[in-house]
């Protein structure tokens, strides 16, 4: 999933889970948030012999709100551009894996339980899983392509 803004609202750490996927036992990232806003949404999944994609219309912004949204996330990469709705100089570019989790993140927010307003632009996600919440995508776009 790519967009070029990513939000998430309410978002709180849970640390690095093992979930069971069709292609076995996955270390990830646990999340939860109240709401997640995606600007220009791009998603692809591999499904058989094509890569499904699903677009949302340019300059859209998708939402997934709703109750008990939790995000299991492989990789998530974007430029942090905002904390707390206070924006921030576009300096520092993340990338998170189970396996180069800050110390900050996973020992002190994941930690706290902390609730925060995050945002991301140029935000790259290769999710495991997902629960919870409605995932809107206006002037959704569906189409195939060969692997």
């Amino acid at each position: 999933m790519k967009g070029s803004r990513l939000q998430l609202h309410d978002v709180v750490f849970h640390g690095v889970v093992t979930v069971n996927t069709a292609a076995g036992p996955k270390r990830v990232l646990k999340f939860s948030a109240a709401a997640v806003t995606i600007r220009d949404l791009k998603m692809a999944v591999p499904v058989g012999p094509q890569i499904q994609h699903i677009d949302g219309a340019p300059a859209s912004t998708s939402t997934l709100r709703g109750d008990n949204i939790t995000l299991y996330v492989e990789s998530l990469t974007g430029t942090l551009s905002g904390v707390e709705n206070i924006p921030t100089p576009p300096v520092l570019r993340l990338h998170l894996t189970p396996d180069t989790v800050p110390e900050w993140l996973y020992d002190t927010i994941g930690k706290l339980d902390l609730k925060l307003q995050l945002s991301l632009n140029d935000a790259d996600i290769d999710q495991a899983g997902q629960t919870g919440g409605k995932l809107v995508i206006p002037g959704i776009h569906g189409y195939g392509t060969p692997r």
